[in-house]
């Protein structure tokens, strides 16, 4: 038995080494500090954006890429011990896998050339050599052509054609058995987009690819001159009949007080398929990812369950949000905030807030806006809504009445991306992306969503919508495609073969300004207004500064 006063010391000493050794709780500071510490000195989201393109590639919606890309997003965020489902959304008809492809001229001498073609577009039966022709622009080319066009590469010069003309030229093609069309894509950019046919019986049978708009100009000199010209494209796709299923992921760190309330964190998973899909999405995918990261690392535990969504379908129309929405209505109230990185890989540099919001933000935001005075972030508010209409997944909320933001991006003086250089083209691949907008963007979400998870209340919808605009639960849009491919806003950058939109005679450069008298004046409105109007309608496009009316009929 040891005396009283070396008992009471023993047990002071015991008290002492127990408190000691009892794990301290994480405040909001603390969590802040460790995302910072680990995103500055151990960031991982330049690996997970080297393993998406170089090792998974271009996430076309249907593709076994794009499910290749969600099982090993599951992964990461199971490794990382967050609580994961693959959310399926829907299905597509048909699987199409781009592989390979190539072009090159024989004649009339040997040179290597760029080549592009839309997705869902047929390939070629191994390497077909063929002879350059020029396309009929009137039926007296046409004519002309008659018994030459077998096996031929057609070079398509002229404006778009309708009616009996082009019913006359398709059908001449097929009788004759072209090998393929090829047409100048109006520039230096090859802008992918394309329709996903309902079957791969009703798949395009031969290929109809684009040049750069110099390359295409030189061929087209050549053939004018009498020159004969050879061209070899070698084009490996797969089609295969669906259903293919889609799925969003879906992963949380649960709330520990309100579990059932919300901030989403996100960025679309799937790509156009003519690179790599860096910077659309592939970027606001991994910023995602390791935002997500961070915070597990940190230690975080907020009140509200922060989740990470990786979307897909959005390319064809918001397609995995549209869904997720509808099917999660009951959930909608109890979302304070959905975060989207869809804007490239310069750094997020701001963020819309309206008055009610403001004084909300420029607390939530301090410790983001000391984060780098190099790359300085703004609170901004003009006293109006949010922005509504970009074209990304937040719009689907924000219709809905939920808090949506698009986060604003900026580039510094010698670094930075040109967005529409990259956007959709051939020159969206890993090296178009900063490493330090990268490392620095995964911050921002991940202390974003921390400081809104821990707010008192949800964030409040006030004024998030224009004036007289009611929340409405968005529907999924309809299987009608014009067949074009767009710039900014309503500008046509390309009309797609054999297209409602080529029939109609639209052409790149069109603005398209009205739909059955419906104004249009970005991607939204001309989705809600395709979906409106009558199989057969007038559509209103400004042409050389002219407004031009013509008649479009949607294949249903």
């Amino acid at each position: 038995m040891i005396p009283r006063a070396a008992a009471l010391l023993f047990m002071f000493a015991a008290a002492v080494t127990f408190a000691q050794d009892k794990p301290k709780l994480a405040t909001k500071t603390d969590v802040i500090e460790a995302v910072i510490k680990e995103g500055r000195e151990n960031s991982k989201v330049m690996d997970h954006l080297k393993h998406l393109t170089k090792k998974i590639g271009p996430r076309l919606t249907g593709s076994d890429n794009l499910t290749k890309c969600g099982e090993w997003a599951k992964a990461l965020f199971e490794e990382w011990g967050l609580k994961v489902e693959l959310d399926e959304w829907g299905t597509y008809p048909v699987a199409y896998n781009r592989k390979s492809w190539s072009c090159k001229m024989t004649k009339p001498e040997a040179k290597d050339l760029v080549l592009g073609f839309h997705a869902w577009t047929a390939g070629t039966n191994g390497p077909t050599k063929g002879r350059a022709i020029l396309g009929p622009t009137s039926a007296d080319a046409l004519a002309a052509l008659k018994g030459k066009l077998k096996g031929a590469w057609i070079f398509s010069t002229g404006v778009a054609t309708k009616g009996d003309l082009a019913t006359a030229i398709r059908a001449a093609y097929d009788e004759e058995g072209i090998a393929g069309t090829i047409r100048s894509s109006g520039g230096d950019l090859i802008v992918t987009g394309g329709s996903v046919p309902s079957s791969v019986e009703r798949a395009a049978k031969r290929p109809a690819a684009m040049m750069p708009d110099k390359q295409f100009k030189e061929i087209v000199a050549l053939l004018k001159d009498e020159k004969e010209v050879e061209i070899e494209i070698d084009i490996k796709v797969e089609f295969r009949q669906g259903p293919i299923k889609l799925y969003n992921v879906v992963a949380d760190i649960k709330g520990t007080e309100k579990p059932d309330e919300y901030v989403i964190v996100s960025g679309h998973m799937d790509s156009w398929d003519g690179a790599e899909g860096c910077t659309d999405n592939g970027t606001g995918t991994v910023t995602t990812l390791e935002a997500a990261r961070l915070l597990m690392k940190a230690g975080a535990k907020p009140k509200r369950t922060i989740r990470f969504i990786l979307w897909s379908g959005e390319e064809q129309g918001l397609l995995g949000s549209v869904s997720y929405v509808a099917r999660h209505v009951d959930l909608l109230p109890k979302i304070s905030a959905v975060l989207v990185h869809d804007g490239g890989t310069n750094y997020v540099s701001g963020i819309a807030a309206t008055e009610a919001l403001k004084p909300i933000f420029d607390k939530v935001f301090e410790p983001i806006i000391a984060l780098n005075p190099d790359l300085p972030f703004k609170v901004s508010t003009k006293g109006g809504p949010l922005p509504l209409g970009i074209g990304s997944d937040h719009d689907t909320f924000l219709q809905a009445g939920v808090p949506g933001f698009f986060w604003q991006q900026s580039r510094t003086k010698d670094k930075g991306q040109n967005y529409n250089h990259e956007h959709h083209t051939q020159y969206d691949t890993y090296d178009a992306a900063v490493p330090e907008f990268e490392q620095h963007t995964a911050m921002v979400a991940a202390i974003a969503a921390w400081q809104i998870a821990n707010l008192d209340e949800l964030l409040p919808r006030e004024g998030i919508l224009p004036k007289g605009r009611k929340p409405v639960i968005p529907k999924v849009q309809s299987n009608r495609k014009f067949g074009i491919n767009l710039n900014n806003g309503t500008g046509i950058a390309s009309v797609e073969p054999d297209s409602p939109a080529e029939r109609a005679g639209m052409i790149a450069g069109d603005e398209i300004l009205s739909v059955d008298g419906m104004k249009v004046t970005n991607q939204s409105e001309l989705n809600d207004a395709k979906i409106k109007a009558k199989k057969s309608c007038k559509i209103v496009v400004k042409r050389d500064g002219k407004e031009v009316e013509l008649t479009i009929t949607f294949d249903e």
